[in-house]
Formats: C-alpha cells, structure tokens, sequence
C-alpha cells in the first residue's frame, strides 16, 4: 500500500527499540498514511564510532520501501558534526537533532533534554550543523529538563537559524510520559517559534488528532505510541483507511508475520526473538479485544510453540 499525501500529515515518532527498520517498513507497506517515518537516534560511542545495530538500520539497503530521517543524539560540535557527515555519507541530506530523550542515562551526558537548559550551547552546535554544505534539519525537543521556563530562550535560539521544522513534545523531562501533555505550552510556543511548530504528545485516536489539529491549527503531528498501539490510526485519522473489519485483522496478521519473520533472521535464537517481540506486543496487543490477557500470554511464551500459541490465542479473540 503506498502512502499517498494526507490532508494531516504524520510522522511517525523515533522509539530506541520499536520503530526499527523491520517495523517502518512493515507499516509502509502495510498501513501507509505516514508521511514521513523517523528513525531512533544515532549517538557516538566512546571511541567514536556508531553501534552497529543503530547503523545498519539506517543502511538504505535494509530500508527498501521507505527512507526514514536519521536522528542524531549529540551533546557536543564534535559529536554532531560527526554523526553528521557519518550520515551524509549514506546519500541522506534531512536529518533530525534530538534535544528532547528524557532518560537520565542520557541527559546526564549532556545530550538530549540534557541540553535545554543550555541555550548557548545549542547556539554553537548549530552554528557548526548549518556550516555543513547540503544539511537540511529539523529538532525534536521537549518543554525543557526540569522547568518550562527553559523552552521560551532555545525557541529563541532555533529562530536564528535555517532550522526546517521545530517537533515539540510539551512535557519536561523529568516527567517522562506521566500525566498528561502540556497543550496549552504547546499554544504559547507557536507564538515565540518561527519555524514551523510539530505537535508531539498523546494522540492516540483519530478524534484526539482531528480536534486538536482543528483547534491549535497544526498542520502536522508526530505520533509515536498511538501508532504502535493501532497501526491503522494515521490513515484513520485522515480517513483514508477503506479495508473492512475482516481485512483489518489479516493486516495484522501479515503485520505480526513479517516483523516476527525479520527478527527471526536478524536474531539468533528464540529468546533474542522473544524480548524484541515483547516489546512489539507491549503496544501491539492494544489493537486486540482483550489486551492484557493477549500480552500475558505472549509474555509468557518461552518456547516457538508456547509462542505461536498465544498469537493464535490472540487472533481468536476477533473470531468471539
């Protein structure tokens, strides 16, 4: 299924460990309605080099059907400027600057979120991003690490430069996902930011996307746990989607054999196969009648056969 323009477009959001390769283009195929798909940030290691997972992932070999925007995470000039040109080598000219992952691992390096509270030093790095010949960026940012107070001044600072689009997720850091997003944060920083302003943050049906797209006037959103939760939500919210119930449910039937197959080749062995997959149901077994019971269940398989029972389990539910 080819994703066509939408009237609202979506992009899919960058999870560590979810929106992999197999996952964006699986979803491409399948359920479309994404216009564009990010993929989980790149950091440097401590001899300077990319993990080899996160690398290959990006590889424009292992992503056929749709080239995702590669994230960097990099607290430093160096860093950025090395990830950067990493990239660039691989034929890619968008990419996206993380300045919004909240986990402490990773603000406590001074990456992420970890840089809000330093608006002169967003200044340099991007000083040195924008004299990189071709780049064209875009960041993703929270409302700061521990006070909103710290988004109005690195608002300032992104309108300063050529930056394409500005994702803003209006909770702080430390909050991680617990309670609810700040939407009216979001309002009060369309009217610091001149770049075009993303909504990020608890869309999770069609309605919340619709009338919070309607009433802040968004023109795009990022989704990211929604999607997970229901894979046809994008094309959903733009009406787009025209498959039947019974379609639905062998989409996700086909949904569920192509990632399982993928990391059945990418893995070695069940139990590697199992925890990816775990993480896939964590969100995955939100489209079925009865959520809980169905990860239980596959969260307690600890053979193929153990495994495959409890997906069959899963899909009869839609058979009641």
């Amino acid at each position: 299924m080819k994703a066509e323009k939408n009237p609202i477009p979506i992009y899919l959001a960058p999870l560590q460990e979810y929106t992999d390769a197999v996952y964006r283009n699986a979803h491409f195929r399948l359920f479309g309605g994404v216009d564009k798909y990010f993929a989980p940030y790149l950091v440097l290691q401590n001899n300077g080099s990319v993990k080899k997972s996160t690398w290959r992932d990006i590889l424009p070999e292992n992503n056929p059907d749709v080239l995702p925007v590669p994230q960097i995470l990099a607290g430093t000039t160096d860093e950025f400027v090395s990830l950067a040109n990493k990239i660039m080598e691989l034929g890619y000219r968008e990419m996206n600057w993380n300045l919004g992952c909240p986990y402490p691992m990773v603000t406590r390096r001074g990456r992420g979120a970890g840089l809000l509270p330093h608006p002169d030093k967003i200044r340099e790095i991007l000083e040195n991003a924008f004299a990189i010949p071709e780049i064209t960026l875009s960041v993703k940012l929270r409302a700061g690490l521990e006070s909103k107070d710290e988004l109005s001044p690195v608002l300032q600072v992104l309108n300063d430069f050529p930056v394409t689009e500005v994702i803003l997720h209006p909770r702080i850091a430390k909050d991680l996902y617990k309670g609810e997003a700040d939407r009216n944060l979001f309002t009060e920083a369309k009217e610091i930011c001149q770049r075009p302003l993303i909504y990020n943050g608890d869309i999770l049906t069609a309605d919340d996307a619709r009338d919070y797209a309607s009433r802040e006037d968004v023109s795009t959103l990022m989704i990211g746990r929604g999607i997970l939760q229901n894979p046809f939500l994008a094309s959903e919210i733009n009406g787009t989607s025209t498959a039947t119930e019974k379609e639905k449910v062998q989409l996700l039937r086909d949904f569920h054999s192509e990632i399982y197959s993928a990391y059945a080749e990418k893995l070695s062995g069940f139990s590697h196969q199992q925890m990816r997959m775990i993480k896939f149901w964590s969100y995955f077994s939100e489209s079925f009648p009865e959520p809980r019971k169905v990860f239980k269940k596959v969260k307690k398989a600890t053979s193929e056969a153990k495994y495959d029972e409890a997906v069959s389990h899963a899909f009869r539910q839609f058979e009641l």
